[in-house]
């Protein structure tokens, strides 16, 4: 909190959207820019010729070395995770006959005496062959998928609440706002978070519950990114370059998470590169990361298959221009969930903040359990999402190879009947609404979860079941492609939900290699954003995030800062401004930090001639960390309590009885007269990237303005012109508390 304004901040205090701005503290990219980069070398620990020839390599290949060690870190974990990952499923369903240790990938093959290389043998004759096993008595294969599910979900939330409560959640919106200018705390990039989400995020995963790996692969990639950044770089970056090594390492995560490393570039350019300062190094940056991970990714083979990505499949049948109307319909799909869903799942979050917060535990023991009990009995919910989407984007028919595949979608010919059909229908609409219910209720829980798998599982499922209407009253069978219609349905729910459109459609090309069907994707990913943006202009879940956890984000749609025109900076600066003089004692300059603590974060500075309160002329700014690390220096001199701070080199430097803070000093800070339009402000604020505006009248100085204090203007009149993002209705939260109470009691009391 830097200063306390009229009116305006006194009314924001109690504003959900504002309540964790104090958590983050505010960059000044314009100071960052000036100030001077330590480019020394990090001493390398030898001498001589060597030393100096080992030092000129590290300072032209630093950041080579650094990028590299970053994407080569992230393809190992995104190995460890996914073979963590598959083995932890497998054992829901059965164990390795030779070693019950191996997952089913690892377990399903043997060397071929003639090459020696690794055959891969096929699931059913693996299971033939007793290589594989799956629990053969049927009660046993069900409390086992149930207990497992359940334990695995207790085990990733016990990690996080106990280890690393920071490693909870997606962490994009985090990220986010810190690449944006808004330093959030070490410990979201500790180690320990790192190592926390590594281990949690596959035990979360493997529990059933509708949460996916992308946006927890964001932060584990950024933390990877600002560990070894500080481990490499320490001391030789500005904040706007660890803040591109960040956005390159969220690209990785990206990229390995869903094996597509454009995508993964372009998900680090689209949604995470908000800063002021946006150069084409981070283009480069980016590229190479992803370009590193994915290769390790590749070379450790984590699916056996000698594939990065499980679901990936190829398309030989074009489409047709009568299926337009139908990608309209899965646009339409997109749009409406990304909307619907989204706002539902805010209204969850601040409902379990409001009373499930005490037990986060208990929740994702029920969201388990429950999930877990739905999905056994649905083939499309029981099985990995991955592994689903595999099953829903295949072609029944590949014409170039003359191979079906065998599998009740794709048996829609005359012998099947209509209840067939129905039962098909109806499995994959259930499980396109439970998965879409999940998510509401899964993502924002106490364990690493992300939204991006499980809405393309949604898309996916509703896709397909549309191809199933489509080849049964429409076309017939063998006529249309069933599984792109899950392909376009996935991207249609993954666009809506995060609001991107070109990162989409590139990683859903290098997820499948439908390139025949890139005009079908553009045309799917236009209308739903079209859909969305007619409903809700506040951007996609992340954005959501940021709002409703009370984030500080500059950006905001043109739409919903039209009404900063009617007000100028007058009207939202802070008048009661505390101000330090150019020459004072240190005993008094230490009164005065003492006075005022952590309520103000900097102080103008005024020449010692203005004794007038209403003629003050600001000749400079300086910031309250800066004053303290300095005094920390004479704290324990008690002989220099009478000794004068300078803060404009107004005395020689050579006087005993002088104290140098000139240095600290920004004597260029930026002014803006009172009446200056907040619209303009807003722009000084973004693009300029400023942290403090000195509001002057005539050249006097009259108030401050922090970047923070004007968000939270802006957040408390949006929310009063517009409306809040969150409709969270209290009447109908305490309804479904109460329902949720009488079951609690009526299983207590056993009526149940």
């Amino acid at each position: 909190m830097s200063y306390q304004p009229v009116g305006p901040r006194q009314e924001a205090e109690h504003q959900a959207e504002v309540r964790n701005f104090d958590q983050f503290t505010t960059i000044d990219w314009i100071l960052e820019e000036k100030s001077q980069r330590n480019s020394g070398a990090r001493d390398v620990g030898y001498s001589g010729r060597w030393r100096r020839y080992l030092e000129e390599v590290w300072h032209r290949g630093q950041a080579f070395f650094t990028l590299t060690a970053i994407g080569v870190t992230v393809g190992c974990i995104a190995g460890f995770i996914q073979v963590l990952t598959e083995t932890l499923v497998n054992w829901k369903t059965g164990y390795c006959a030779r070693n019950w240790l191996l997952n089913k990938s690892f377990c399903c093959q043997r060397i071929a005496e003639d090459t020696r290389k690794f055959l891969v043998i096929e699931g059913a004759q693996c299971v033939e062959e007793r290589l594989w096993v799956p629990w053969s008595n049927s009660v046993l294969a069900y409390f086992t998928f149930i207990t497992l599910s359940v334990a695995f979900a207790m085990l990733s939330a016990l990690m996080v609440k106990c280890l690393a409560p920071m490693a909870t959640g997606s962490g994009i919106s985090e990220i986010k706002v810190h690449v944006s200018g808004f330093q959030y705390k070490k410990e979201f990039f500790s180690l320990t978070t790192l190592a926390v989400k590594s281990v949690a995020l596959p035990l979360a995963i493997s529990s059933g519950l509708s949460v996916g790996k992308e946006g927890p692969s964001v932060h584990y990639a950024t933390c990877c990114g600002f560990l070894i950044v500080q481990f490499l770089l320490r001391n030789t970056l500005k904040y706007a370059e660890q803040a591109e090594y960040l956005v390159a390492s969220s690209a990785a995560g990206v990229a390995v998470a869903f094996g597509a490393p454009i995508g993964g570039v372009l998900f680090g350019l689209e949604e995470m590169s908000s800063s002021p300062h946006f150069n084409l190094s981070t283009l480069w940056k980016s590229f190479y990361v992803a370009l590193s991970a994915v290769s390790t990714l590749q070379y450790l083979d984590p699916f056996r298959n000698g594939k990065i990505v499980l679901f990936e499949v190829k398309y030989d049948r074009d489409w047709h221009v009568e299926e337009i109307p139908i990608f309209i319909l899965l646009g339409i799909f997109g749009g409406l969930y990304g909307h619907y869903i989204g706002n539902l799942n805010i209204w969850f979050v601040t409902f379990r903040r409001n009373y499930l917060s005490k037990w986060p535990l208990r929740e994702v023991f029920v969201l388990a359990l429950a999930t877990t009990c739905l999905s056994y009995f649905n083939e499309f919910l029981k099985l990995d999402m991955t592994e689903s989407m595999s099953l829903l984007f295949h072609e029944c028919v590949e014409e170039k190879s003359g191979m079906n595949f065998e599998h009740r979608l794709c048996q829609l010919d005359g012998k099947f009947s209509f209840l067939s059909f129905l039962t098909l229908y109806c499995s994959l609409m259930f499980a396109t609404v439970v998965r879409a219910l999940g998510v509401v209720v899964s993502y924002g829980a106490r364990v690493p979860a992300g939204i991006f798998v499980p809405s393309m599982a949604v898309g996916a499922t509703f896709g397909r079941s549309i191809s199933v209407l489509v080849e049964n009253f429409i076309t017939g069978p063998h006529v249309i492609t069933p599984g792109t219609y899950a392909f376009l349905g996935a991207a249609a729910a993954l666009s809506g939900i995060t609001n991107m459109t070109l990162t989409v459609v590139v990683i859903m090309f290098e997820l499948t290699g439908a390139f025949i069907y890139i005009i079908p994707t553009m045309i799917v990913v236009a209308i739903t954003r079209i859909v969305y943006s007619s409903f809700s202009k506040e951007g996609g879940i992340a954005e959501k995030m940021i709002m409703v956890n009370g984030f500080p984000f500059m950006e905001c749609p043109q739409e919903h800062r039209d009404f900063l025109d009617e007000y100028c900076a007058a009207d939202i600066s802070t008048t009661d401004v505390v101000t330090i003089k150019e020459s004072m004692h240190l005993s008094d300059l230490e009164s005065l930090l003492e006075e005022v603590g952590n309520s103000y974060k900097g102080f103008p500075i005024i020449r010692n001639d203005d004794e007038n309160e209403q003629e003050k002329r600001c000749i400079g700014y300086v910031t309250l960390q800066h004053i303290r690390s300095q005094l920390g220096m004479y704290t324990n001199d008690n002989t220099a309590r009478n000794t004068v701070v300078d803060f404009t080199k107004k005395f020689l430097p050579d006087d005993e009885n002088l104290i140098q803070f000139s240095d600290l000093v920004n004597y260029t800070p930026f002014t803006v007269d009172k009446s200056l339009s907040l619209s303009l402000l807003y722009q000084m604020f973004h693009k300029l990237g400023c942290k403090v505006v000195i509001v002057e009248d005539a050249g006097f100085l009259v108030g401050i303005i922090t970047k923070k204090d004007f968000l939270r203007f802006q957040r408390t009149k949006r929310t009063e012109l517009y409306g809040s993002i969150n409709t969270f209705d209290e009447q109908s939260a305490e309804r479904l508390w109460n329902l949720i109470m009488r079951v609690i009691r009526k299983l207590r009391s056993k009526q149940l």
